[in-house]
Parts: structure tokens; sequence; C-alpha cells
């Protein structure tokens, strides 16, 4: 199975959206979809689905293409799931009966529902009314209903919303056997160090286009990345010449390529983080966190403030 999209164009009158989109996805594949909110993500699963109009594109699966003719659209979505929105659960059903409609509707098939209900641990809740459960509970039934239908392509547009932490690891490792089974998965998510878990692939949207794509398999340049006060950036300054490609995030974290450096030019470089106490020295790759700040120029802190990135010329 694949999923080819082709210089797919939205646009709102004269604000456009997604512009001249391009990517092919091929099966076993989980992507990341990143961006700030308003700025694409949903839009990007809408045309995929055909549920709003496009300007310019090509929608292929297997390399048939799919037109927004109603013949094509209910063809395409024999392939493809979008995951539901809890609106749209009805309060006076069970769980059960929504996992069930969706195994009816895509695959006729209910031989899987026990399974998928003692796998996301919904037992003790999924005979009771929709009415009475929590925005977590309703998250799980939700994805459920998606493993349910069983299509080839999942879109899922933030699937940890609502999640507390130990439903967020599960829902991660029931994606990894999706994936393991063949699945194309999409995942939108602000969970961002979660998404370095799982997903093989990362796109970042900026100004309506994939602005990057973070491979989670290919090799990346190794920082040295700590927390340092403005005093404590002065001091490091004054006693190590910076790179041109360092970087600062939110003013407090500062990421030092050491590819250049000589084993004995690390040791000593760390040596020094650790003389001017620096937190949280760590030596790895930047994730997909570190690469939302540096293109976007904010990250959503504690306090729920965008914060601006800083860039060491």
């Amino acid at each position: 199975m694949s999923l080819e999209v082709k210089k797919l164009t939205v646009a709102y009158g004269s604000r456009v959206v997604l512009d001249n989109v391009s990517f092919e996805l091929e099966d076993g594949q989980i992507v990341g979809l990143v961006a700030p909110n308003g700025t694409g993500k949903t839009t990007l699963f809408n045309a995929i689905m055909r549920f709003i109009p496009i300007q310019n594109g090509r929608i292929l699966v297997d390399g048939t293409e799919y037109t927004e003719a109603a013949k094509d659209v209910l063809n395409l979505h024999k392939h493809i799931t979008f995951f539901p929105d809890q609106a749209d659960l009805h309060e006076n059903f069970s769980g059960t009966e929504h996992i069930l409609m969706y195994a009816d509707i895509w695959k006729n098939d209910r031989s899987r529902v026990d399974r998928i209900i003692d796998r996301l641990k919904m037992r003790d809740y999924v005979e009771r009314k929709v009415a009475t459960y929590s925005l977590g509970m309703r998250q799980r039934l939700c994805f459920a209903m998606m493993i349910a239908a069983d299509t080839s392509i999942m879109l899922m547009d933030e699937v940890m919303n609502g999640l507390d932490p130990e439903n967020v690891d599960l829902v991660s490792s029931v994606l990894r056997e999706l994936r393991e089974a063949g699945k194309i998965i999409f995942v939108s998510s602000h969970l961002l160090d979660n998404l370095d878990e799982y997903a093989d692939q990362v796109f970042f949207l900026k100004d309506g286009r994939i602005h990057f794509t973070y491979n989670r398999h290919e090799s990346t340049p190794d920082y040295f990345k700590a927390v340092l006060s403005e005093e404590q950036q002065r001091k490091l300054a004054d006693m190590w010449p910076l790179p041109g490609d360092t970087v600062r995030l939110n003013g407090e974290k500062i990421c030092i390529p050491i590819h250049s450096y000589t084993l004995d030019q690390q040791l000593e470089l760390f040596h020094l983080l650790r003389t001017i106490k620096a937190e949280a020295v760590v030596v790895g790759p930047l994730g997909t966190a570190e690469y939302y700040t540096h293109f976007y120029g904010r990250t959503e802190t504690k306090a729920g403030r965008d914060r601006n990135d800083v860039f060491v010329s």
C-alpha cells in the first residue's frame, strides 16, 4: 500500500493554507505532523480525505487517483480512516456499540473487537454509556474505533489529547504494533518528545509547505545540549569560541554542535559546562521538540506562553 500526495494546494479566499504540498509514503510507516495551531495540520488531513475542496493536487492510493467525485470519495474511504471527533460520539451508546459499528462498516468483521477492548484496557467501562466517560476514556474509544476499522492508512489528529501518561504510553505501544502490521499512520500531536518514541519521520509544516522532514532513521549531528542562564551563557562565550551553527532555544537552552571537535576538546567543553554549573547537560542529536523551536521560533512553556528562539551567529 502507498499514499501519494502531489502538489496539493488548499486556499480559503486569498489565504493559502497548503501550497504545493507533495510526499509519498509506503506501508509500515508512522509519520508525525507538527506545526503551530491554525497552520494547516487538520486541513492537510481533511484534504487527503476529500472532506474539503482543493484548488490543485492529486491524491493517490496504490497508484490510483481519487478525485472529489462521490464514487471516488466512497472508495477512498475504504482505504483511509480519519480519527473520530469526540463530538460525534453517541452519548447513549456504549463503547462496545461504537467499536462494533466501525468494525461492521469497514470490515464486516467483529472477531477482533474483544481483543481491541482488552489491548486498550477498556474492559471495566466499555459497556457503559459514553455519557459517563471522561475525556481520556472517550479518546481511547475513538482510537479503538479506528483500530476496528482496520484500514491500511490512518490519519490521527491529536490522538494523545486528554490522555494521562500511562495511556500515552499504551497508545504509543499500539501505534508501533500497527506499524509492524504494515499500516501507514499519520499522527499530529503537540506531545513532541512522545513523537520521537514511535515516529519514523516528522513533517514540519511552515508557510503552507513541508518545510523540513526529520527522518529519525538517518544519522544526524550530535550536540552538547544544556540549560544556561544569561549570565552562564556570557561566561561560556568568554571562555569558549562558539561555532557559527550553535543555537539557543527559548533563550535558555543552548545546543553546541560537536562534529568538528576532537575527543579531547569534547571532554574539555563538557567539563567547562559543568564548571559553570550548566543544567541538564546531555549529548545527542536535536529532537522533534528542539526542531520545532528552531523552525517556529517559539515553544509552549509550563506557564503557557510562547517564547522566542535566539540564534548565535
